[in-house]
């Protein structure tokens, strides 16, 4: 100690050097500790005196590729008694969703966007397998929702399987929402705003399968990136307010709701929760979010 105060009084542009090389170190520490958090579906989260947790971003799809879980996920899986969902996929719930979709006022869709968009919507939404009897009973938002998810074959899709396996094996599962909370972010549109929505997915209907065999690319790459920037784009058209709004509420307000949700389970260790691929990345993304919660995040695949 007595010889570095000597060099400090001999030269105190040593004193300089020092301090800035502790400082250049101590910003350099976080960069290297910070994985890239654009790439990659499974991540494990840790902390001290709790036991490693998995974060597993999903996609809706029933692609045969997508349902066949990769080793590293099937094993993360495995260790865990407990699975986590964004929500419970039972039979209540499908039930609820059901009929939230519905107008229970005696109104017609047709009555509300018009006969014209009526007309679009029902030769549109005819390959979803909806017939028009029923789209007359359905909400805007309904109708939009129904005509900007793939077209179903098996009904199977990634979520729902993760579901119906860990059933399977027994182990407990929990939602951290509920089909109210998740159907709210559409409830809470106006009707004005829901035909709105209607009408941006008519519009943009046959440019519709081709995003979709773009996201599940990206998706398959594990591009998280890709997948940001491939939704982002799609909301360029129609009403930017509305969509600006409409992704705050679907993505960033949920995501809190979710990372703040997760603390229960994660003190508890050995959880695999899988949330939707597009809640991952991103400065209010669930990834940074627990990170500054205090898990260090790590990229598994």
């Amino acid at each position: 100690m007595m010889q570095y105060l000597a060099v400090v009084k001999a030269d105190g542009r040593v004193l300089v050097a020092c301090v800035l090389a502790v400082v250049f170190l101590q910003l350099l520490t976080p960069l290297r500790a910070s994985e890239d958090k654009n790439h990659g579906l499974l991540w494990e989260l840790s902390k001290p005196g709790i036991e490693p947790a998995y974060l597993f971003g999903t996609i809706h799809s029933e692609d045969p590729e997508v349902l066949q879980l990769p080793q590293a996920v099937q094993q993360a899986l495995d260790r865990c008694n407990t699975v986590v969902l964004e929500m419970l996929l039972d039979a209540e719930a499908m039930m609820y969703s059901s009929t939230a979709m519905l107008m229970m006022d005696g109104r017609m869709l047709s009555d509300i966007i018009g006969k014209p968009l009526f007309r679009q919507t029902a030769l549109a939404i005819r390959s979803r397998g909806i017939q028009e009897l029923v789209l007359e009973r359905m909400k805007p938002w309904a109708a939009a929702v129904v005509l900007s998810m793939p077209a179903s074959e098996t009904g199977l899709v990634l979520d729902m399987m993760l579901y119906q396996n860990a059933l399977d094996q027994g182990k407990s599962v929990h939602g951290l929402e509920t089909v109210e909370e998740q159907l709210n972010v559409f409830e809470a549109l106006s009707e004005k705003d829901q035909v709105l929505l209607l009408q941006d997915a008519v519009e943009n209907f046959s440019a519709l399968d081709a995003l979709h065999a773009e996201l599940l690319h990206a998706y398959k790459q594990r591009d998280l990136a890709g997948l940001v920037a491939l939704s982002e784009a799609s909301m360029q058209t129609g009403d930017q307010q509305l969509a600006d709004e409409f992704q705050q509420h679907l993505v960033v307000d949920r995501n809190h709701r979710m990372s703040d949700r997760m603390q229960v389970y994660l003190r508890q260790g050995r959880v695999f929760i899988a949330v939707g691929a597009l809640h991952l990345p991103g400065e209010e993304g669930l990834l940074n979010l627990l990170e500054q919660q205090g898990f260090t995040v790590r990229r598994l695949y």
